[in-house]
Protein backbone atom coordinates (compact mmCIF):
# COMPACT_ATOMS: atom_id res chain seq x y z
CA UNK A 1 0.00 0.00 0.00
CA UNK A 2 1.51 3.52 -0.93
CA UNK A 3 2.46 5.34 2.36
CA UNK A 4 0.58 8.32 1.13
CA UNK A 5 -2.87 6.25 0.97
CA UNK A 6 -4.52 7.90 3.81
CA UNK A 7 -3.71 11.14 2.19
CA UNK A 8 -4.80 10.59 -0.99
CA UNK A 9 -8.39 9.43 0.17
CA UNK A 10 -8.83 12.83 1.31
CA UNK A 11 -11.26 14.11 -1.99
CA UNK A 12 -9.33 18.06 -1.84
CA UNK A 13 -6.07 15.98 -2.08
CA UNK A 14 -6.34 12.96 -4.37
CA UNK A 15 -3.84 11.61 -6.35
CA UNK A 16 -3.10 14.69 -8.43
CA UNK A 17 -2.73 16.77 -5.25
CA UNK A 18 -0.43 13.96 -4.07
CA UNK A 19 1.80 15.06 -6.79
CA UNK A 20 2.12 18.58 -6.10
CA UNK A 21 2.80 17.76 -3.11
CA UNK A 22 5.75 15.67 -3.80
CA UNK A 23 6.64 17.88 -6.87
CA UNK A 24 7.64 20.85 -3.67
CA UNK A 25 10.41 22.35 -3.87
CA UNK A 26 10.92 23.34 -0.23
CA UNK A 27 13.19 26.14 1.69
CA UNK A 28 12.02 26.38 5.45
CA UNK A 29 14.07 29.40 6.85
CA UNK A 30 14.81 28.42 10.51
CA UNK A 31 14.78 24.77 12.19
CA UNK A 32 13.84 25.36 15.75
CA UNK A 33 10.20 25.46 17.42
CA UNK A 34 8.18 26.44 14.46
CA UNK A 35 10.33 25.14 11.54
CA UNK A 36 11.04 21.74 13.26
CA UNK A 37 7.58 20.90 13.47
CA UNK A 38 6.43 21.93 10.15
CA UNK A 39 9.62 20.01 8.32
CA UNK A 40 8.34 16.69 10.65
CA UNK A 41 4.95 17.23 9.07
CA UNK A 42 6.25 18.06 5.62
CA UNK A 43 8.51 15.19 5.03
CA UNK A 44 5.79 12.41 6.20
CA UNK A 45 3.04 14.38 3.43
CA UNK A 46 5.50 13.68 1.12
CA UNK A 47 7.12 16.61 -0.23
CA UNK A 48 10.76 15.08 -1.50
CA UNK A 49 12.56 18.13 -1.93
CA UNK A 50 13.62 20.27 1.11
CA UNK A 51 16.33 22.33 2.23
CA UNK A 52 16.87 23.29 5.70
CA UNK A 53 18.93 26.93 6.88
CA UNK A 54 19.40 27.60 10.44
CA UNK A 55 22.44 29.38 12.28
CA UNK A 56 22.08 27.80 15.85
CA UNK A 57 22.68 23.99 17.69
CA UNK A 58 20.51 22.30 20.10
CA UNK A 59 20.26 23.42 23.49
CA UNK A 60 18.87 21.70 26.49
CA UNK A 61 15.82 24.29 26.59
CA UNK A 62 15.37 23.52 22.86
CA UNK A 63 14.03 19.70 23.51
CA UNK A 64 10.71 21.35 25.80
CA UNK A 65 9.07 22.06 21.96
CA UNK A 66 11.24 21.03 19.35
CA UNK A 67 10.41 17.84 19.12
CA UNK A 68 12.71 16.49 16.78
CA UNK A 69 15.42 16.62 18.16
CA UNK A 70 16.79 14.50 21.82
CA UNK A 71 19.34 14.67 24.12
CA UNK A 72 22.05 12.90 22.11
CA UNK A 73 22.03 15.64 19.36
CA UNK A 74 22.47 18.06 22.59
CA UNK A 75 24.99 16.04 23.99
CA UNK A 76 26.40 16.30 20.09
CA UNK A 77 26.07 20.04 20.29
CA UNK A 78 24.76 19.55 16.61
CA UNK A 79 23.63 22.38 14.44
CA UNK A 80 20.02 22.34 14.13
CA UNK A 81 19.65 22.28 10.68
CA UNK A 82 21.91 19.24 10.40
CA UNK A 83 20.24 17.28 13.52
CA UNK A 84 16.82 17.79 11.70
CA UNK A 85 18.23 16.01 8.52
CA UNK A 86 19.16 12.81 10.29
CA UNK A 87 16.05 12.12 11.75
CA UNK A 88 13.98 13.20 9.41
CA UNK A 89 15.93 10.65 7.13
CA UNK A 90 14.89 8.19 9.38
CA UNK A 91 11.49 9.27 8.85
CA UNK A 92 11.16 9.32 5.31
CA UNK A 93 14.31 7.83 2.98
CA UNK A 94 12.86 9.54 -0.11
CA UNK A 95 13.04 13.28 0.42
CA UNK A 96 16.00 14.89 -0.30
CA UNK A 97 17.02 16.97 2.12
CA UNK A 98 20.21 19.78 2.05
CA UNK A 99 20.94 21.41 5.65
CA UNK A 100 22.78 24.61 5.99
CA UNK A 101 24.16 25.93 8.87
CA UNK A 102 24.39 29.64 8.43
CA UNK A 103 22.51 32.78 8.37
CA UNK A 104 20.07 33.58 5.76
CA UNK A 105 21.61 36.16 2.83
CA UNK A 106 20.10 37.56 -0.10
CA UNK A 107 22.43 36.39 -2.24
CA UNK A 108 22.26 32.74 -1.06
CA UNK A 109 18.11 33.32 -0.95
CA UNK A 110 18.17 34.48 -4.61
CA UNK A 111 20.56 31.77 -5.65
CA UNK A 112 17.92 29.38 -3.87
CA UNK A 113 14.93 30.66 -5.75
CA UNK A 114 16.57 31.40 -9.10
CA UNK A 115 19.03 28.65 -9.56
CA UNK A 116 17.79 25.95 -7.32
CA UNK A 117 14.01 26.78 -8.07
CA UNK A 118 13.04 26.72 -4.64
CA UNK A 119 8.77 26.83 -5.21
CA UNK A 120 8.12 27.54 -1.85
CA UNK A 121 9.12 29.28 1.49
CA UNK A 122 8.20 29.11 5.15
CA UNK A 123 9.34 31.77 7.49
CA UNK A 124 10.11 29.97 10.74
CA UNK A 125 12.39 32.60 12.39
CA UNK A 126 12.51 34.59 15.12
CA UNK A 127 14.12 37.77 13.51
CA UNK A 128 12.40 40.67 11.71
CA UNK A 129 15.29 41.37 9.20
CA UNK A 130 15.38 37.83 8.04
CA UNK A 131 11.44 37.88 7.60
CA UNK A 132 11.75 41.37 5.98
CA UNK A 133 14.59 40.17 3.41
CA UNK A 134 12.57 37.16 2.81
CA UNK A 135 9.57 39.31 1.45
CA UNK A 136 11.62 41.50 -0.37
CA UNK A 137 12.97 38.79 -2.24
CA UNK A 138 10.24 36.42 -2.58
CA UNK A 139 7.93 39.73 -4.33
CA UNK A 140 11.24 39.88 -6.82
CA UNK A 141 11.20 36.58 -7.94
CA UNK A 142 6.79 35.76 -7.00
CA UNK A 143 7.79 32.99 -4.76
CA UNK A 144 4.60 32.11 -2.63
CA UNK A 145 5.45 31.93 1.28
CA UNK A 146 4.07 31.95 4.58
CA UNK A 147 5.06 34.15 7.35
CA UNK A 148 4.87 32.51 11.28
CA UNK A 149 5.51 33.56 14.27
CA UNK A 150 5.01 32.64 18.36
CA UNK A 151 5.34 33.43 21.57
CA UNK A 152 3.51 33.01 24.83
CA UNK A 153 0.38 31.52 24.29
CA UNK A 154 -0.41 33.18 20.74
CA UNK A 155 0.46 32.25 17.18
CA UNK A 156 0.42 34.42 14.19
CA UNK A 157 0.35 33.48 10.38
CA UNK A 158 0.13 35.28 6.86
CA UNK A 159 0.05 33.17 4.31
CA UNK A 160 1.37 35.95 1.18
CA UNK A 161 1.81 35.33 -2.56
CA UNK A 162 3.40 38.15 -4.44
CA UNK A 163 1.30 40.41 -6.59
CA UNK A 164 -1.70 39.06 -4.98
CA UNK A 165 -2.32 39.24 -1.53
CA UNK A 166 -0.87 41.55 0.84
CA UNK A 167 2.92 41.52 1.63
CA UNK A 168 4.51 41.33 5.20
CA UNK A 169 4.86 45.18 5.49
CA UNK A 170 1.19 45.45 4.63
CA UNK A 171 0.85 43.96 8.09
CA UNK A 172 2.91 45.09 10.50
CA UNK A 173 3.80 48.50 8.90
CA UNK A 174 8.05 49.90 8.63
CA UNK A 175 9.25 48.24 12.17
CA UNK A 176 8.09 45.06 13.64
CA UNK A 177 5.39 45.34 16.40
CA UNK A 178 6.56 42.86 18.68
CA UNK A 179 10.03 41.81 20.09
CA UNK A 180 12.39 39.85 17.75
CA UNK A 181 13.05 37.70 20.68
CA UNK A 182 9.97 37.83 22.34
CA UNK A 183 9.66 33.74 22.72
CA UNK A 184 13.06 33.98 24.66
CA UNK A 185 11.10 36.75 26.86
CA UNK A 186 8.05 35.74 27.78
CA UNK A 187 8.25 32.17 26.80
CA UNK A 188 5.85 29.23 24.44
CA UNK A 189 3.53 26.97 25.59
CA UNK A 190 4.53 23.84 23.84
CA UNK A 191 1.42 22.80 22.91
CA UNK A 192 1.11 25.75 20.57
CA UNK A 193 3.75 24.33 18.00
CA UNK A 194 1.67 21.30 16.83
CA UNK A 195 -1.22 23.53 16.42
CA UNK A 196 0.66 26.83 15.15
CA UNK A 197 2.20 23.87 12.18
CA UNK A 198 -0.89 22.26 11.25
CA UNK A 199 -2.44 25.39 10.24
CA UNK A 200 0.74 26.26 8.51
CA UNK A 201 1.18 23.34 6.56
CA UNK A 202 -3.08 23.28 5.96
CA UNK A 203 -2.43 26.51 4.44
CA UNK A 204 0.59 25.41 2.07
CA UNK A 205 -1.49 22.52 1.02
CA UNK A 206 -4.28 24.86 0.34
CA UNK A 207 -2.08 27.39 -1.18
CA UNK A 208 -0.82 24.60 -3.91
CA UNK A 209 -3.78 22.14 -4.41
CA UNK A 210 -6.42 24.27 -4.43
CA UNK A 211 -6.88 26.64 -7.61
CA UNK A 212 -9.71 28.28 -6.37
CA UNK A 213 -8.45 29.54 -2.86
CA UNK A 214 -7.57 33.03 -2.12
CA UNK A 215 -4.37 33.86 0.52
CA UNK A 216 -4.88 37.12 2.15
CA UNK A 217 -6.32 36.31 5.48
CA UNK A 218 -4.40 36.62 8.56
CA UNK A 219 -4.79 34.30 11.86
CA UNK A 220 -4.01 34.45 15.17
CA UNK A 221 -4.13 31.08 17.31
CA UNK A 222 -4.59 31.23 21.23
CA UNK A 223 -3.50 28.05 23.08
CA UNK A 224 -4.70 28.62 26.48
CA UNK A 225 -8.28 29.94 25.34
CA UNK A 226 -7.98 27.69 22.03
CA UNK A 227 -9.38 30.02 19.75
CA UNK A 228 -8.58 31.33 16.51
CA UNK A 229 -9.11 34.88 15.22
CA UNK A 230 -9.06 36.17 10.80
CA UNK A 231 -9.53 38.42 9.41
CA UNK A 232 -8.43 39.94 5.99
CA UNK A 233 -5.67 42.23 5.14
CA UNK A 234 -5.72 44.69 2.77
CA UNK A 235 -3.03 45.22 0.44
CA UNK A 236 -1.53 48.77 0.80
CA UNK A 237 -1.64 50.94 -2.29
CA UNK A 238 1.49 52.90 -0.56
CA UNK A 239 3.15 50.22 0.93
CA UNK A 240 7.02 50.93 1.09
CA UNK A 241 7.40 47.16 -0.39
CA UNK A 242 5.00 46.06 -2.36
CA UNK A 243 3.24 49.13 -3.04
CA UNK A 244 2.44 51.24 -6.16
CA UNK A 245 6.08 52.57 -6.60
CA UNK A 246 7.56 51.10 -4.69
CA UNK A 247 11.51 50.44 -5.12
CA UNK A 248 13.64 47.08 -4.02
CA UNK A 249 15.55 47.21 -1.40
CA UNK A 250 19.22 46.10 0.00
CA UNK A 251 18.55 44.03 2.86
CA UNK A 252 21.79 45.25 5.04
CA UNK A 253 23.14 43.20 8.04
CA UNK A 254 25.55 44.41 10.54
CA UNK A 255 29.01 42.28 10.86
CA UNK A 256 29.65 44.37 14.82
CA UNK A 257 29.11 43.03 17.60
CA UNK A 258 25.65 42.38 18.73
CA UNK A 259 24.07 41.28 22.22
CA UNK A 260 21.22 38.77 21.39
CA UNK A 261 18.41 39.39 23.05
CA UNK A 262 17.53 37.56 26.36
CA UNK A 263 20.28 34.78 25.92
CA UNK A 264 23.03 36.55 27.87
CA UNK A 265 24.89 35.78 24.89
CA UNK A 266 26.96 38.09 22.75
CA UNK A 267 27.53 37.51 18.47
CA UNK A 268 30.82 38.17 16.54
CA UNK A 269 31.99 37.31 13.11
CA UNK A 270 35.49 37.03 12.35
CA UNK A 271 36.52 39.83 9.55
CA UNK A 272 35.52 39.19 6.22
CA UNK A 273 32.90 36.84 7.13
CA UNK A 274 36.29 34.78 6.73
CA UNK A 275 36.05 30.68 7.69
CA UNK A 276 36.97 29.81 11.43
CA UNK A 277 40.20 27.71 10.95
CA UNK A 278 39.21 25.22 12.78
CA UNK A 279 43.18 23.39 12.91
CA UNK A 280 44.62 26.49 14.27
CA UNK A 281 42.32 26.89 17.01
CA UNK A 282 42.58 23.45 18.39
CA UNK A 283 46.36 23.67 18.59
CA UNK A 284 46.15 27.11 20.74
CA UNK A 285 43.82 24.96 22.43
CA UNK A 286 45.74 22.49 23.12
CA UNK A 287 48.93 24.71 23.54
CA UNK A 288 46.65 26.18 26.39
CA UNK A 289 45.78 22.79 27.92
CA UNK A 290 42.23 24.37 28.13
CA UNK A 291 39.68 21.31 27.19
CA UNK A 292 37.14 21.32 24.17
CA UNK A 293 34.55 20.08 22.33
CA UNK A 294 34.16 19.88 18.44
CA UNK A 295 32.33 18.25 15.67
CA UNK A 296 32.35 18.84 11.84
CA UNK A 297 30.53 22.60 12.30
CA UNK A 298 31.54 24.21 15.94
CA UNK A 299 34.63 23.85 18.50
CA UNK A 300 33.74 24.74 22.08
CA UNK A 301 35.30 25.77 25.21
CA UNK A 302 35.31 27.94 28.35
CA UNK A 303 37.16 31.05 29.06
CA UNK A 304 36.91 32.29 32.69
CA UNK A 305 32.82 32.44 33.45
CA UNK A 306 32.36 32.15 29.32
CA UNK A 307 31.95 29.57 26.98
CA UNK A 308 32.53 29.98 23.19
CA UNK A 309 31.12 28.49 20.37
CA UNK A 310 32.60 29.04 17.30
CA UNK A 311 31.18 28.21 13.92
CA UNK A 312 33.01 26.57 10.81
CA UNK A 313 31.45 29.60 9.07
CA UNK A 314 33.27 32.43 11.09
CA UNK A 315 30.37 33.36 13.41
CA UNK A 316 31.24 33.19 17.48
CA UNK A 317 29.26 32.96 20.15
CA UNK A 318 30.55 33.47 23.50
CA UNK A 319 27.74 32.61 26.56
CA UNK A 320 27.08 33.91 30.03
CA UNK A 321 27.40 37.66 29.04
CA UNK A 322 25.52 40.74 27.98
CA UNK A 323 28.38 43.19 28.49
CA UNK A 324 30.20 43.90 25.32
CA UNK A 325 33.05 45.10 27.22
CA UNK A 326 33.95 41.97 28.70
CA UNK A 327 32.59 39.87 25.57
CA UNK A 328 35.49 42.17 23.28
CA UNK A 329 38.17 41.85 25.49
CA UNK A 330 37.33 37.59 25.57
CA UNK A 331 37.47 37.59 21.75
CA UNK A 332 40.48 39.27 20.82
CA UNK A 333 42.25 37.07 23.21
CA UNK A 334 41.72 34.47 20.54
CA UNK A 335 40.69 36.17 17.36
CA UNK A 336 42.20 39.54 16.17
Amino acid sequence: MDRYDRQMRVAEIGHSGQQKIKASRILIVGVGAIGSHVADTLVRMGVEDIVLIDRDFVELTNLQRQTLFTEEDVAERLPKAVAAKIHLKKINHHVAITAVVDELTEAWLTAQLTQNQRTFIFDCTDNFAVRRLINQVCLLHHIPWIFASCAGNFANVLPIVPGETACLTCLIGELPQVNEASCELIGVNGALLPMLAGIVTALFVRMIVDQTFKAGNYYQLDAWHLSTTRFQVPKRTHCSTCGDGAKPQTAMFSDQPIVLCGRETVQFRLPDRQAADFQLLQQRLTAEKRPFRQNPYLISFHYDDLTFSVFQNGRVLLHGTSDLHQAKKAYHYFFE
